[in-house]
């Protein structure tokens, strides 16, 4: 279960993701061609909250694949960049938690942005949030039946979709 600190750190996380400012200036934004997209989960032991097992090269795969596909089809610029991303942490809300506090799934990392020619940093190491799409889970027993309604397989993917999208909008913008 959760403690009432990490469920104020996940409340907080939520709301940053929610209206994050964009980490790039507009023109600098509109100049990228995503390239290439590289994943580290050294930093987790896997997915914590609900029960799902994971491994870490999945996990580093399926982040990637969706990250990669969503800044790919976002970026239209003449400059080759390569992202970087570590996860520093990915969490699934349990039914338990939605029970008692709710709480939306999210997944937690660091972006570093490069020229893929040079090398040169074109955003330095940022936090970046992205959570399930779909909102919060409502606590009680409403939040508790939604949860369980929903596979934690398919939790796993809503949140890898939702930080994809997340990580494009804040990097690249609004969609056009």
């Amino acid at each position: 279960m959760m403690n009432r600190r990490s469920f104020l750190a996940m409340a907080a996380l939520t709301a940053v993701a929610a209206c994050a400012e964009p980490l790039l200036d507009e023109q600098t934004a509109g100049s990228l061609k995503v390239v290439d997209v590289s994943v580290d989960v050294s930093q987790i032991e896997g997915v914590k909250g609900r029960q799902i097992t994971v491994a870490p090269e999945k996990i580093q795969a399926d982040v990637r694949n969706h990250l990669l596909a969503y800044l790919k089809d976002g970026s239209v610029g003449s400059r080759p960049v390569k992202a970087e991303v570590s996860i520093t942490q990915f969490h699934l809300v349990s039914p338990g938690q939605a029970l008692l506090v709710g709480g939306t799934s999210t997944i937690s990392g660091v972006l570093t942005v490069k020229d893929a020619r040079n090398g040169t940093v074109v955003l330095e190491p940022t936090k970046v949030y992205g959570t399930a799409k779909g909102g919060w889970a409502l606590g009680g027993l409403v939040g508790a039946a939604v949860k369980a309604d929903q596979t934690p397989e398919q939790d796993y993917k809503a949140t890898i979709v939702g930080f994809s999208q997340d990580v494009r909008k804040r990097l690249l913008g609004a969609e056009k």
